[in-house]
């Protein structure tokens, strides 16, 4: 008697589940990260894909380590203009990839390509004159800046409720009550870009280079 036919299952591999991932938060946001929605998207069952990963946890690891291989590094120019580079570089890719801003928050990234990029802005910021305990602190306040500004542009960018609530508050400030929100309201609702970004930059940026300069005395 002749076996009926069944479907071969299918192989995967990490990078191709990842890249399944990246791009399903990149259409639908990180709050669509789940076993059973990026099974669909690959075609196979829910149990199958746990024959890869284990949780939903994973999946955004594995997902944040493939976007940031995107990440370039900056090779030439001075100590300072390479730092910068660098964080506008890891903007970019937020920009381009903004759910894994939003799943760094609650899983801080680890992977090889981060401790890459991490070790590289050490690099810079110890050729830079600083020691250890500055280099790690400059470092840890341009990732917190990076990832927050991103965070903040990607708000600015929305067209939500919760935007269009901000937007009415801020144009409804009286003078008498809020006197300095309503003489800058203007300016807090025009939306974040590259300039605002690159002001507290450099402004980071010169307080290293003053740190640098009182390290060497």
């Amino acid at each position: 008697m002749r076996r009926p036919r069944t479907t071969p299952r299918r192989s995967l591999d990490l990078d191709q589940i990842a890249a399944a991932a990246l791009e399903l938060v990149d259409r639908e946001g990180a709050d669509a990260l789940t076993i059973r929605r990026l099974a669909e998207e690959l075609g196979v069952g829910a149990m199958t894909l746990y024959g890869y990963v284990r949780t939903k946890e994973e999946i955004a690891e594995h997902l944040s380590e493939l976007a940031l291989r995107e990440l370039e590094i900056p090779g030439t120019g001075t100590w300072d203009e390479r730092l910068a580079q660098l964080f506008r570089n890891l903007r970019a890719l937020l920009w381009r990839h903004p759910a894994v801003a939003y799943l760094d928050a609650v899983q801080p990234l680890s992977g090889p390509s981060a401790l890459r990029a991490a070790d590289v802005a050490l690099g810079i910021l110890r050729s830079a004159g600083l020691g250890r305990r500055e280099a790690v602190a400059g470092m840890s306040n341009l990732i917190s800046y990076t990832f927050g500004s991103s965070l903040f542009r990607l708000v600015q960018a929305s067209e939500s409720e919760a935007r269009r609530d901000y937007e009415r508050r801020v144009r409804l400030a009286g003078m008498d009550e809020l006197p300095n929100i309503a003489d800058a309201a203007a300016e807090m609702l025009r939306r974040c870009g590259d300039d605002e970004f690159e002001t507290g930059l450099q402004a980071l940026i010169n307080g290293l280079r003053e740190q640098a300069r009182q390290h060497k005395e």
